[in-house]
Formats: structure tokens, C-alpha cells, sequence
């Protein structure tokens, strides 16, 4: 039987295949085992990521926020379903979050908030330039040091 590395898309790759690629294969083969630990650790966290949503959307005690467990990742993002009810109203929303490892955050420190704050300023530069194209609400966001911003209480008290 022949040894392979797995790659981040599920796939496996055997010595052979790898060194006709132009990839850095050894890197890529970190991804799996770093995007597990990551999962893992979010999924820990779920209490805290609910008490962000219900931060960020001004929920009462009796609104339920439910973090799904049938995540959506991308190349650089994981996205985390969560349902909120709220008086026979539902709706589900996206909890996105970076993924260290495809940023290289470890070797070069600051790069999630670097691309947090330029997908934000976007954000916020098409709602309000570019109101017709359709994009998805930002609810809030938070960065690496804890320090967070809802913009939900920002539209309540902008008007």
C-alpha cells in the first residue's frame, strides 16, 4: 500500500503525484489536522458564539439561538448556521468565521484582523455607496483582542 498525505479538499496524495505539483504540498498536508482543531474548538465555544448573536441581535431571554451543526467552509472561511426564533419568527444567519491556518496568522500575527477590517470597510462602503447591490447584512463583528461591534445598535441609534 502506498503512503499519502491527506489534503484539505479530502483527497489523498501519494509522494509520486505531489512532486509534479506546483504547490507546497507539506504545507497544505497542515491543513486537515488544523481545521479539525479549529472546528473543534468553535464547537466548544458555541455557548459563547450564541452569546455573541444574541449580542449583536438584541435577543430576550426567551429567544432561542441554536448553533446548527452542518457547517460551510471556503477557502478561507468556515460559516456557521445558526437558527433564532423569536415570537414565531425565524430566521438563520451565518456566524463566519477566519481560519487561521489558511492565513498564516501564526508566522505573520495579525493578518485575520487585517482581513476582517478591509471585508468590513466593503461592507459597509456597498450598503452604503452601492445600496442596490445585493449583499448579506452585517449583524456585527469582533476581532482577535475581544473587542467587538454591533451594528444593530449603531442603525437603532443613527437615525
Amino acid at each position: 500500500m502506498t503512503a499519502t498525505l491527506e489534503l484539505d479538499n479530502g483527497k489523498h496524495i501519494t509522494y509520486k503525484s505531489a512532486i509534479t505539483k506546483d504547490e507546497n504540498i507539506i504545507n497544505e498536508a497542515t491543513y486537515p489536522p488544523a481545521r479539525k482543531q479549529l472546528y473543534q474548538e468553535l464547537w466548544d465555544q458555541r455557548a459563547m458564539i450564541q452569546g455573541l448573536v444574541r449580542h449583536h441581535l438584541r435577543l430576550r431571554d426567551e429567544d432561542d439561538c441554536v448553533i446548527e451543526d452542518q457547517w460551510i467552509r471556503g477557502s478561507f472561511n468556515v460559516c456557521i448556521p445558526v437558527e433564532v426564533r423569536s415570537a414565531g419568527f425565524i430566521q438563520r444567519l451565518m456566524f463566519r468565521c477566519p481560519m487561521p491556518h489558511k492565513l498564516a496568522e501564526a508566522k505573520h500575527p495579525g493578518t485575520i484582523d487585517e482581513k476582517l477590517s478591509s471585508e468590513v470597510g466593503a461592507y459597509v462602503w456597498m450598503q452604503e455607496f452601492c445600496p442596490d447591490i445585493p449583499i448579506p447584512h452585517l449583524y456585527g463583528f469582533g476581532f482577535s483582542d475581544k473587542k467587538h461591534v454591533s451594528l444593530f445598535y449603531y442603525l437603532q441609534n443613527s437615525c
